[in-house]
């Protein structure tokens, strides 16, 4: 019988897999749009051409070539996919492009896109604007990179957003001024010298310039603008800003600015970020009747009780501000978001009266009785870590959680969890001997942290069929099953795993062969080889690449095993079939004879 090889084999079964996966991938395109994301798989995305896509997102497809992809396609992302270039891609009506993320991508073919209005090319590292001729696109974000000069953006004449953020090299910002459409920019952090020729830009609706220690004076003139940002830029005084009525979003955290006064002129806003600012009195802000998001964290010296009066409140945020008492909060009922991390002692009483909270954070609260939780039945995120709660039987009554964050107590009993079907987001990390049998029965999980819980078995979590990140970290693990696809986002560094599922059985592969009455290739005994310097059943584990490594090189050899061992039986049918035949033809001739 003829040598199987072990890649042709594995060659073949990875087309049965393209195979499968457009079938599978042609039943989601829903109203021309599919998303494949994480999928280390796939190979290959010829079948995309018989798909009539509007939207394609490939984020984090490593092995994927994109080139023959269907024509349609107005809209393509392959974030974080090592995407080197596009050159060759055969999308001519394409509009979008988004390739953050892929560091090694070189961008050749961009001229090809005569079409494109939306670039993103950001954190790829080594991207080079010198021939960026598209004088089509509407929005181009290159924040991330190394970029030093940017003389090329100067025709791009019919931008409308632009972001250079974190290009750190001390951009000389002078051809924006022939921007003049610039409705969105953002310069976080570009360490450039002078503003004055932002002052041209009069269509200008936001603009971000925070982590930059320049001259601010310049945006005066900007009267149009309906969001600043001008966090962490070391101004103490925003006087100059009170030209600026249109405002409506507006951010100068991280600034010692202690006077606001001209906050008054602002009547339109509706997002204020006041974090840091050493602000006092906030009897200003009841002017400021449209205001719905307010952040006030790590004000200190701050007396909270005018916010009692601003019902219209829907986020707000107080985190870090030496909080007990906040009877102040009971009235702001059509509060949706609330933030009070880190607030030591906290009474959180009055929060019984907020029933319209969709979204909680207590973390780091010193808090012991959560029991007064109970009314927020519309509570879908609630964030109560770093406390000292060993109780959570009040959560029976909060059913719409989809994301709950109850790590770093003293929590041992979970069981309540069991009726949360919903539940998308779970983390229990540094919960030291928590019980997490009811956990298979949280099969919506896409993310479970169960780090530093002193685990020693997880076989609980195995029908959780749709974990897209597990982190099983710093426990007592001996034994690792299988959970879908070890490719994926699994983390279970330093564990004590000695064996780890059914597929890491080892044996000799030329028993296995010698069983079949076949000889191995040289490829496959190097791959058993392979295999055997990371036999995890000798060693303890604490490298989450080792393991991945080894799963792979282990379940290569089993399957191909399997089919040697498939052929074989097949060919022993064969042989019986034939020898039946022929036992029943001499039967025949002897009755005949008879």
């Amino acid at each position: 019988m003829n040598q199987i090889n072990i890649y042709t084999e594995q060659e073949s079964k990875q087309a049965k897999y393209n195979q499968n996966m457009a079938i599978k991938f042609k039943n989601n395109v829903k109203n021309g749009e599919l998303k494949i994301q994480n999928s280390r798989k796939l190979t290959n995305l010829e079948f995309l051409q018989n798909f009539q896509i509007h939207k394609l997102e490939l984020r984090q497809c490593y092995n994927v070539i994109p080139i023959l992809i269907s024509s349609t396609i107005k809209e393509l992302n392959v974030q974080y996919s090592d995407l080197q270039n596009i050159d060759g891609f055969q999308l001519e009506n394409l509009e979008i492009l988004d390739v953050q993320g892929n560091q090694q991508f070189e961008n050749y073919g961009f001229e090809s896109f005569k079409l494109l209005k939306q670039l993103d090319v950001s954190n790829t590292n080594r991207v080079d604007i010198s021939n960026l001729k598209l004088q089509q696109l509407r929005i181009l974000n290159l924040s991330y990179n190394e970029i030093k000069n940017i003389e090329q953006l100067s025709s791009l004449i019919n931008l409308e957003e632009l972001d250079l953020s974190f290009n750190t090299n001390s951009i000389n910002i002078q051809p924006l001024k022939y921007l003049k459409q610039l409705r969105k920019l953002k310069l976080c952090k570009c360490d450039f010298q002078n503003l004055k020729i932002l002052e041209q830009l009069t269509k200008l609706m936001e603009l971000d310039m925070s982590y930059n220690h320049v001259d601010l004076s310049s945006l005066q003139y900007l009267v149009n603008l309906k969001k600043l940002n001008i966090s962490n830029t070391n101004v103490n005084n925003i006087n100059f800003l009170k030209p600026l009525e249109n405002l409506e979003a507006l951010d100068v955290s991280e600034n010692q600015i202690a006077d606001i006064n001209v906050l008054q002129h602002f009547c339109n806003l509706t997002y204020l970020n006041l974090t840091n600012t050493n602000v006092q009195n906030l009897e200003l802000l009841l002017k400021l009747v449209y205001l719905k998001e307010l952040d006030l964290s790590r004000n200190h010296e701050i007396e909270f009780q005018p916010l009692q009066i601003m019902s219209q409140l829907q986020i707000l945020t107080l985190s870090s501000n030496n909080l007990r008492n906040i009877q102040f909060l009971s009235g702001l009922t059509k509060l949706k978001y609330l933030n009070l991390h880190i607030n030591e002692n906290l009474d959180i009483i009055p929060l019984q009266y907020l029933v319209n909270l969709t979204t909680l954070h207590i973390s780091s609260c010193t808090i012991r009785d959560i029991s007064s939780l109970q009314t927020l039945v519309n509570l879908e995120v609630l964030d109560i870590s770093q406390n000292n709660i060993n109780d959570i039987q009040f959560l029976q009554f909060l059913v719409k959680l989809t994301n709950l964050d109850i790590s770093s107590n003293n929590i041992k009993d979970i069981f309540i969890l069991k009726q949360f079907k919903c539940l998308k987001y779970l983390y229990l990390y540094g919960n030291i001997g928590v019980n997490i049998t009811v956990l298979q029965y949280l099969t919506q999980l896409t993310l479970l942290i169960l780090s530093e819980c002193d685990l020693h078995e997880i076989s609980a979590l195995r029908p959780l069929v749709n974990l897209e990140y597990l982190d099983i970290t710093q426990n007592n693990i001996f034994y690792f099953y299988p959970i879908r696809d070890l490719d994926a986002n699994v983390y279970v560094d330093d564990n004590l795993i000695v064996e780890s599922s059914d597929y890491f059985s080892f044996f000799d592969v030329k028993d296995i062969y010698e069983l079949i009455n076949e000889q191995p290739t040289d490829q496959q005994i190097q791959l058993a080889e392979i295999m055997k310097a990371v036999d995890i059943t000798t060693s303890c584990i604490r490298d989450t690449n080792t393991i991945r490594k080894h799963y792979l090189f282990t379940k290569q050899i089993v399957e191909s095993t399997i089919v040697l061992i498939k052929q074989k039986l097949q060919d022993i049918q064969l042989l019986l079939s034939s020898q039946a035949v022929r036992l029943f033809t001499q039967l025949d001739e002897q009755e005949e004879c008879q």
